[in-house]
């Protein structure tokens, strides 16, 4: 069971044969206080899913911002996930959790909450380092994040989602400058990282005694290439440009390092790609802006029939993980940010392309999280929007503002919806906070 008290709870396994184990949950502000002291907040509802057993929900009155309860898990071994809600006539406020298993954990869980629709700047916790145009990649209950920041500063840290803190990695990683850094998943374990100062490597999350293995990648991989991760099968690096010729060459990465390589229908240097299932689609990086799959087990790059977007040059393509893309952003010949969309439907199969919405609020440094289809900060801009798909139409949807611009930020959505950014640049100068962010409504557990 679980005893919760002010802003923090103890639990208890009660159902489950296990070893003795206490779990404390921490419930707070952005300054690591007391989210209801000082508002009218009546009531406290959690919500808890431990694996396969049904959803529960409990609800607890607050006075004065204070709270006693006492609530019961059903184990200690399975995925959890937590809501909290916090709410009272003029107040209410969200949270929850990343998916974790409690045992696996160090035994502390800490949620910030934020008002729907909004963003609460995290300030009792800060990156290691200012970072713009960094990697900030998920692996569990924690995410590796590495670059964009000064040569004398550190260079790769670590983010524990679950305590809600910015930590140096125990080893000496003897890292150089890493400059403007992208990275990709290649399983839970293992990330694909690649700098712009530096040679490609693979980054191991759970394995101390090799933190970072070489990789060679074809010739011409890196700032040029597109990057993208595809779940269950690993990193795909994408084209690129060596000597100023763009190539046409492939690196899928696979869990434990192994490189296969592929081959694009022409060469591109800076194409956009996203993972549709197993498939990748590629679109652009050519003066025609023409598109093609990769599909999962061929070895060359399939055109798509019909495709002539033009220069677009530094676009995104969002994808909704199984058929359908838009792309958009970027800047065309005469180095003008595009408003128009290109859309594109039913593929693998029948992959076709078609006009998309304008994007009326379009900007440059977009963050587009892995796994999601927000658009997140940019240029001068604290704004953050979402691709959504409705049937047969598709639309670019605002979703809520953060309290400051950040251009080139990393971030990371959560499985209830809420999301984490970091960093970035807000027209003044590189950030090292930290923004938790709920949307109007968080996903049912």
């Amino acid at each position: 069971m679980v005893l919760l008290g002010l802003l923090s709870v103890a639990a208890f396994s009660c159902k489950e044969s296990v070893a003795p184990f206490v779990f404390e949950a921490r419930i707070v502000d952005g300054q690591n206080g007391n989210p209801a002291a000082g508002t009218d907040a009546t009531a406290l509802r959690i919500g808890i899913q431990e694996g396969e057993l049904p959803a529960q929900e409990y609800e607890y009155p607050i006075t004065d911002g204070d709270f006693e309860a006492l609530l019961e898990f059903g184990a200690f071994t399975r995925p959890t996930r937590v809501r909290v809600e916090i709410s009272g006539e003029t107040t209410e406020l969200l949270s929850a959790s990343p998916a974790f298993v409690p045992t696996a954990s160090a035994g502390l869980l800490r949620v910030v909450t934020a008002a729907p629709s909004s963003c609460e700047r995290v300030t009792f916790d800060l990156l290691e380092a200012p970072r713009a145009f960094f990697a900030m990649v998920r692996s569990g209950t924690f995410a590796l994040i590495a670059g964009g920041t000064g040569p004398s500063d550190e260079q790769i840290e670590f983010f524990d989602l679950l305590e809600w803190e910015s930590r140096l990695f125990m080893e000496d990683l003897s890292v150089s400058d890493l400059g403007e850094t992208r990275a990709a998943s290649i399983d839970e374990a293992e990330i694909l990282v690649l700098p712009s100062n530096a040679e490609p490597f693979i980054f191991n999350m759970l394995d101390s005694s090799r933190r970072i293995a070489p990789v060679d990648l074809h010739s011409g991989a890196g700032p040029r290439s597109a990057l993208v991760s595809v779940a269950g099968v690993g990193a795909m690096v994408i084209g690129g440009e060596l000597g100023g010729e763009a190539q046409s060459e492939v690196s899928l990465v696979a869990p434990g390092g192994a490189v296969t390589f592929l081959q694009l229908s022409k060469p591109r240097s800076g194409p956009a790609a996203t993972a549709l299932g197993a498939d990748v689609l590629v679109v652009g990086g050519d003066a025609e802006g023409d598109a093609e799959l990769l599909l999962d087990g061929s070895s060359t790059g399939q055109p798509v029939a019909g495709v002539m977007d033009g220069v677009r040059e530094g676009g995104l393509l969002v994808g909704d993980g199984e058929s359908r893309a838009l792309l958009l952003g970027g800047t065309d010949a005469e180095d003008t940010v595009r408003q128009d969309s290109l859309r594109f439907d039913a593929c693998p199969s029948a992959c076709a392309s078609g006009v998309g919405p304008d994007w009326t609020t379009a900007r440059l440094a977009v963050l587009q999280p892995a796994d999601s289809t927000l658009l997140v900060g940019g240029e001068s801009s604290s704004v953050v929007e979402e691709v959504r798909w409705n049937d047969g139409d598709v639309g670019i949807e605002p979703l809520l503002q953060m309290e400051f611009p950040r251009a080139g930020a990393g971030g990371l959505v959560l499985e209830s919806g809420a999301f984490i950014v970091a960093g970035g640049d807000d027209g003044v100068s590189i950030r090292d906070d930290f923004e938790f962010c709920v949307p109007a409504a968080l996903q049912p557990l």
